[in-house]
């Protein structure tokens, strides 16, 4: 009887592992978790997080699931290159990680707080650490939706490419991560793709089938209006509240940023691209395809004084070629486009004819995501770390 009893246990065991391996993840045990789960890719090249309950909550599931993770980044990133290689004060990191940590609103703050309870570092440190990559984040970055007659069921499919413009960039790349929030009271759970211990607002989708992702506009629009709500706060925040398209073209057409912005926003149906300048936001779409670069295009921006740019002026970034680029692929694609040909589109190098920049560049492509919003499903390709890998999204938003 007990032999028989080991040989179900056995049994279960190698089920519940196979279920797991169709997801290409698999649990990585890890113990006092308080109801959160850690999930790491089949090749070990990132983790994924799921956080459930208040954010207070999830900030201490996030500190006891990712601890030593969180506290060997900090001192990559803090020790090693801000202070070490960089020569940055302690005192001036300390107080720009201040500045950010008392612009975000509540809800991260409280997260912040629940970190700091269960990761091994000090409050100062956590704050510290919320703000480290940010003077690195000088995005150049490109994207392309397709839906309707360019893929194969109808249903849209984006792929987009975070570009950085730092030398050296890639040495903190194994540090990237997908954290799942499930947070209580709220209408949305949001996935968000960033680096450990940071929630400075890039690529994410929420559970209601809403990707939104960011490309720097300020080539366009190099205006800049200081003591605006920090646009990466109430980007990610709104992902929380938005549930259909209605609700994100509403909002942004009732918020502007600091900054010019250039915003992807893909749907299971179609995708919009929003143009968002200091003082004011242009949508544009298309008939099953649009591209995004850094450069604005649509033609109501001539009457604004927007800098435009083409072929002969677009500078390192290449803004046009790239977009210019994606857009042919989308063309040459049409009615194939299904997430493994966009996964290939954006595996093609700006020589060979696509958008990521290739190795030796300036500018570096850190790392390439595709989604298809209707299944929320998501492939992640962190560049020099791992290929395509796929994170089914529903069972960490709990569907």
């Amino acid at each position: 009887m007990k032999l028989l009893k080991h040989i179900a246990a056995l049994f279960l065991l190698f089920a519940a592992l196979s279920s797991c391996s169709k997801n290409n993840l698999y649990v990585e045990p890890v113990a006092g978790a308080e109801g959160g789960a850690l999930y790491r890719s089949s090749a070990g090249a990132f983790y994924v997080v799921e956080l459930r309950g208040t954010f207070k909550q999830m900030g201490r599931q996030y500190g006891l699931l990712l601890g030593p993770h969180i506290r060997g980044y900090y001192d990559t990133i803090v020790n090693q290159y801000l202070l070490g290689e960089k020569g940055v004060a302690y005192a001036d990191i300390l107080q720009q990680g201040r500045a950010n940590y008392n612009s975000y609103p509540q809800i991260f703050k409280d997260y912040y707080e629940g970190i700091a309870e269960t990761c091994g570092l000090s409050h100062d440190q956590v704050i510290i650490l919320s703000s480290s990559f940010i003077d690195l984040y000088n995005t150049g970055c490109s994207s392309l939706s397709a839906w309707g007659d360019y893929t194969t069921d109808g249903y849209a499919i984006v792929g987009r490419n975070l570009d950085l413009l730092a030398p050296g960039i890639r040495k903190f790349a194994k540090y990237f991560q997908v954290v799942v929030w499930n947070p209580t009271g709220y209408p949305a759970s949001v996935a968000n793709i960033d680096l450990m211990g940071s929630i400075f607002y890039q690529t994410s989708m929420n559970s209601k089938g809403i990707f939104l992702e960011l490309q720097n506009g300020q080539n366009c629009d190099t205006l800049s209006v200081p003591g605006r709500e920090n646009v990466n706060n109430i980007l990610l925040e709104s992902l929380f509240r938005n549930t259909n398209p209605d609700e994100v073209d509403q909002w942004f057409k009732t918020n502007l940023p600091e900054i010019g912005l250039i915003m992807n926003s893909t749907f299971p149906s179609y995708a919009t691209i929003y143009e968002w300048a200091t003082f004011r936001v242009q949508g544009r779409s298309g008939n099953g395809l649009v591209s995004a670069s850094n450069d604005f295009t649509d033609p109501s921006w001539r009457n604004y004084p927007i800098v435009f740019f083409d072929s002969t002026n677009e500078g390192i970034g290449k803004t046009v070629t790239r977009r210019q680029n994606l857009l042919k692929l989308g063309e040459q694609n049409k009615g194939n486009i299904d997430p493994l040909r966009m996964m290939e589109i954006f595996d093609l190098t700006i020589p060979d004819g696509g958008a990521t920049f290739a190795n030796g560049s300036l500018i570096s492509t850190i790392y390439s995501v595709v989604v298809k919003p209707s299944e929320l499903k998501m492939w992640l390709k962190v560049r020099g770390i791992s290929g395509w890998e796929e994170i089914d999204l529903k069972p960490r938003f709990g569907l």
